[in-house]
């Protein structure tokens, strides 16, 4: 019981948050720039908790630390995004102000490229995919053998 209203104080907490960015942030824009920026820092403390939480050196570590790296450059293309409307960039300034936005945003996908590559390669070396149709095949035979009696 106490874990169900400790949830929804929480959410109550969240709707609050967003009630106040929405109300003090008269830029729709913006505000949503100010909730995205809120939950990618969330994000980034909870994933740096995961990555100090796994075994140095271990596969996983290196692929929640890639994880890490794009949630940090994605966090910065929100920031970077979010203070080119602040201060109008697109208006006042030359376009050349979004470009470094579009960098980091390059580099999340890269990097995510680059992890995604990694896991094929551990799958492929593994062969999970082999196992995991093999423990369906016992599965399903359990079941036949249970509709059976």
């Amino acid at each position: 019981m106490a874990k169900k209203i400790l949830i929804l104080v929480e959410l109550l907490a969240i709707a609050a948050g967003l009630w106040a960015i929405f109300k003090i942030v008269t830029n729709t824009e913006a505000a949503v720039g100010f909730v995205t920026i809120s939950f990618g820092v969330l994000a980034v403390i909870w994933t740096v908790m995961a990555v100090k939480s796994l075994s140095p050196g271990s596969a996983l570590r290196k692929y929640v630390t890639n994880f890490l790296l794009c949630l940090v450059f994605i966090l910065l293309f929100s920031i970077w995004h979010t203070l080119s409307i602040i201060f109008g960039w697109r208006t006042t300034l030359k376009e050349a102000w979004l470009y470094p936005g579009y960098l980091f945003i390059t580099i999340a996908f890269l990097i995510f490229v680059a992890t995604s590559y990694q896991v094929l390669m551990m799958g492929r070396e593994f062969g999970f995919r082999q196992q995991a149709e093999s423990i369906k095949k016992v599965i399903e035979e359990k079941k036949k053998a249970k509709k059976k009696k």
